[in-house]
């Protein structure tokens, strides 16, 4: 490790445990730069000691032989760039040395002293610094423990500690971080990764060695292969950590499927966290076939799409601290599938959300609400959009065009089965058009509506809805003894006297006078009746009644009956509307006697 001298200004080589104390020199480069070549020269030190690459030098010197000392580290001069081994050894080593500096000095060249004419508020200036924008000053915020910060006229505002608050609302970075109240690694590769998402860098494979210290990382550099440096270092990251919140990236800002081509595709990143329960994350790695995974897998109605369930949370901070478990999109087949961009890329599924209640039974635990989080795990793989679409191409295509409905409705149910189907089978709806098994959705068409009774106001309810009938796989078709029936619908209020009269049940948005923008309620039942499943009539008259109850205000998103639990938590809007422009996604367990006897049986053995 090269260090100057304070007081001579002359490089010294140093190793191992022979290297003294020192500061080290954090900032931005500028077109004329002092080299490693010219500092060494004498006289073009004092020739150019009045340019701006060289006076900061001086300066950096000037000010660690006031706080006591004897070298300092500045990137420009203390590697010889001349040659790739120095510079490959250098870039791994940098984390390092930043963070056993005795203290770091910012310079930020572009923020004013307080109370010039060029600037009287310094601290905004601080927001507006170019310093926050790079890739490679990240990891200098972070590393050290000690930072100042000084303006252009070096100027002390003061100490990272004491600005962390500012600072983590410029940058994002929890203030515990740079504070070192918390380590690099309780943070999720997500979390980290959008820190980094707004920064830049000259080369565009220096965004992912900027990162290498800030992940553990080391790995060698090969200037030239452009993009493909970051998802080598996304590759190198799955080796060390288990943490499933790599792939927590949205594939429709990506230009890869597999990996993420930029920091800036982990655009939830931030609130997701590793989930520190009761299970552990099985390893996977990367394979020629892909990434070799172990997770829980949701199915649907369709044969080639599935929720793959990761073992990490987005945290709602602005809500009670709700969790919902992140979910991946999955089109393939035999276990061998691709990442989806429709309907969505990301699904943050509700496991902490508030619920509406309505059992008919004691559900045993967790204050009568089920957790529905499948258990069993399975072993697939996710590839690449092209090894895949080789394989089945046709198949896909087939069911990816099932998302493609127009007119685009607004609202519609995605139908998922955490724990399988459990020996049931999809039976019919009603109406039967709503239902699109081929993607798992149901969309209800069928209209309902009710005027207020109130002289004073004009109100009108409408309700969206249908039912989707399961049989169970041991009896034929014309035997109603084993079905069950899930009632699904949307509830709508407007009224004459709003702001804005033409709200619809189309629209998951309805404006009232008093109370503004309101959410659209949906409901979710099981139909305890058996006997209309074959009749069209009985089946209208069913409706008709559950309809009734939901307009009475009675709009579970939980609820049981018999060995059958529906749950309708999670909503989300698709990014291009397909086949909905926002969905709710149903959950459907056929079998709740077992999973309380196994949820049961996790209590005591955690006890």
């Amino acid at each position: 490790m090269r260090l100057i001298n304070a007081h001579t200004l002359e490089i010294e080589y140093f190793t191992g445990t022979s290297i003294p104390k020192y500061a080290i020199l954090s900032h931005t480069w500028l077109a004329k730069e002092a080299t490693f070549q010219r500092w060494t020269n004498k006289w073009t030190r004092l020739t150019h000691k009045h340019r701006p690459g060289f006076h900061k030098i001086l300066a950096t010197c000037r000010q660690a032989r006031r706080d006591g000392l004897d070298y300092v580290w500045v990137d420009t001069v203390c590697i010889d760039k001349s040659s790739s081994a120095e510079l490959s050894e250098a870039i791994n080593s940098m984390y390092t040395w930043y963070e056993k500096a005795t203290i770091c000095y910012v310079y930020l060249s572009d923020v004013a002293a307080s109370g010039t004419k060029a600037n009287d508020d310094t601290f905004d200036s601080l927001r507006k610094s170019r310093w926050f924008t790079r890739g490679w000053t990240l990891q200098e915020l972070i590393a050290p423990e000690h930072v100042q910060f000084f303006t252009k006229d070096w100027e002390l505002m003061g100490a990272k500690k004491a600005l962390a608050v500012l600072i983590s609302t410029i940058t994002g970075i929890d203030a515990a971080c740079l504070k070192k109240e918390k380590r690099l690694r309780d943070y999720s590769i997500a979390q980290r990764m959008t820190w980094a998402a707004k920064r830049e860098t000259t080369r565009v494979e220096d965004l992912a060695y900027c990162l290498l210290g800030i992940f553990g990382i080391n790995m060698p550099l090969l200037y030239g292969e452009g993009p493909k440096a970051f998802m080598r270092l996304q590759e190198e990251i799955i080796k060390v950590s288990d943490d499933h919140s790599i792939l927590a990236f949205e594939t429709n800002l990506s230009d890869n499927t597999l990996f993420a081509h930029h920091p800036s595709a982990f655009v939830k990143g931030g609130c997701i966290h590793p989930n520190y329960g009761r299970h552990l994350t099985l390893p996977f790695s990367m394979t020629n076939a892909g990434l070799a995974m172990t997770t829980p897998l949701i199915q649907t109605l369709s044969p080639y799409w599935v929720l793959a369930v990761f073992n990490c949370v987005e945290v709602d901070t602005e809500n009670n601290m709700q969790r919902s478990q992140i979910c991946l999109p999955l089109f393939g087949k035999d276990n061998q599938f691709m990442r989806a961009r429709i309907p969505i890329s990301l699904i943050s599924r509700k496991i902490d959300a508030p619920y509406t209640l309505n059992s008919t039974e004691n559900l045993g635990v967790a204050a009568g609400v089920l957790d529905l989080t499948p258990r069993s795990e399975t072993n697939y793989y996710i590839s690449y959009f092209g090894r895949v679409y080789s394989a089945y191409g046709r198949e896909i295509d087939v069911a990816m065009k099932g998302f493609q409905v127009y007119p685009q409705p607004d609202h519609g149910f995605m139908i998922t089965f955490p724990r399988g189907m459990a020996g049931y089978r999809l039976h019919t709806a009603f109406p039967r058009q709503d239902l699109r098994d081929d993607i798992s959705f149901f969309i209800p068409t069928s209209r309902y509506v009710r005027s207020s009774d109130s002289p004073q106001k004009e109100e009108e309810m409408q309700i969206s809805s249908g039912l989707v009938v399961f049989k169970s796989d041991s009896l034929s078709d014309d035997d109603p003894s084993k079905c069950v029936g899930i009632y699904l619908a949307f509830v709508a209020t407007t009224s004459s006297i709003a702001s804005d009269t033409t709200a619809s049940t189309t629209t998951l948005k309805t404006t009232t006078s008093t109370e503004g923008t309101q959410d659209l309620g949906w409901v979710c039942k099981v139909s305890p009746t058996r006997e209309f499943y074959n009749n069209r009539t009985n089946a209208k008259q069913v409706l008709a009644m559950a309809n009734q109850e939901a307009l009475l205000g009675n709009c579970p998103h939980y609820h049981r009956c018999e060995n059958t639990i529906v749950s309708a938590r999670t909503r989300f809007q698709t990014p291009k509307g397909e086949p909905c422009k926002d969905t709710v996604m149903v959950e459907i367990v056929f079998d709740a006697e077992e999973l309380v006897r196994e949820r049961d049986a996790e209590e005591r053995d955690f006890e």
